[in-house]
């Protein structure tokens, strides 16, 4: 168990993105200004942040081969101008198969260089309602392995948001003594209202870790809706700091001290027997 307190500022970036990269990574860029200028020191971006499709299979214009490209270049560039720790939400990296590259997280170092990436694991291929149905896998490819890194000390595990209705991948960062699970997302309005802090409660209740998750918000160029609260969740599931659904940014300091408090007084960690 780990004894000594260790704090880390984070700032999550809410958006609304557009089918637009070059006015995507404009509002971005400057909310990542912001929230540095307030003392972040990582700052984690949404899911599909450079880019909401307006129409299904419009990211395949914009694949881009790992390590290079636009919004690869614009991350790298923007972590080091703002000495901050950068974790990229989610875009389309070239896969081995063609019509379907990876949903993939980089984490940038404040240097510029890369930490580690995260491919999502799970697709969302879900009927939210009759008239708003989604087939990620249609042109996404899925990754197949967990990512933890470490950052002053402290130690992360990435997911993407439907991720998050997938206990066992928690499990897994939890035997591995993560302190911070990182959920960037864009969870629909329908199914915000109802299941997003309840998953992302129970998610860090269950393994006694911060779950820290920005979300995507409002109307989209494709018409569709995301329910926006970005959210930090303690270890014993409190709500630690929410945004409404307007777009902006919020930071929040974090204590890992709390973990090991609730561990000491509160050892489920300790009482599994599968």
């Amino acid at each position: 168990m780990m004894s000594d307190s260790k704090r880390i500022k984070i700032g999550l970036i809410q958006l609304s993105s557009s089918s637009d990269i070059d006015e995507n990574l404009k509002a971005a860029e400057k909310l990542i200004k912001d929230s540095v200028s307030d003392g972040a020191e990582m700052v984690v971006l949404p899911e599909t942040f450079a880019l909401m499709e307006k129409y299904n299979g419009q990211k395949l214009d914009f694949v881009e081969p790992p390590g290079q490209g636009k919004i690869q270049d614009w991350m790298k560039r923007v972590a080091k101008e703002n000495q901050v720790a950068l974790v990229g939400g989610t875009i389309a990296v070239e896969s081995e198969i063609k019509e379907r590259p990876y949903a993939r997280c980089y984490v940038y170092a404040p240097d510029g260089s890369v930490i580690t990436h995260y491919d999502k694991i799970h697709m969302f291929d879900v009927a939210v309602k009759d008239d708003e149905v989604y087939s990620e896998s249609a042109n996404t490819l899925a990754g197949y392995e967990t990512k933890t890194f470490e950052f002053k000390d402290i130690k992360f595990g990435l997911s993407v948001c439907y991720d998050l209705r997938f206990p066992e991948v928690y499990r897994l960062y939890q035997k591995q003594n993560v302190e911070v699970i990182l959920a960037p997302s864009a969870f629909t309005l329908q199914t915000g209202k109802v299941h997003w802090n309840l998953l992302l409660q129970a998610r860090a209740v269950e393994n006694l870790c911060f779950v820290v998750a920005p979300n995507q918000t409002g109307l989209h160029d494709n018409k569709r809706k995301t329910y926006g609260h970005s959210l930090f969740v303690g270890p014993w599931g409190d709500v630690l700091a929410e945004m409404d659904n307007q777009v902006g940014y919020i930071n929040h300091e974090i204590d890992t001290q709390q973990i090991n408090a609730i561990k000491k007084r509160f050892p489920v960690h300790t009482h599994r027997k599968l």
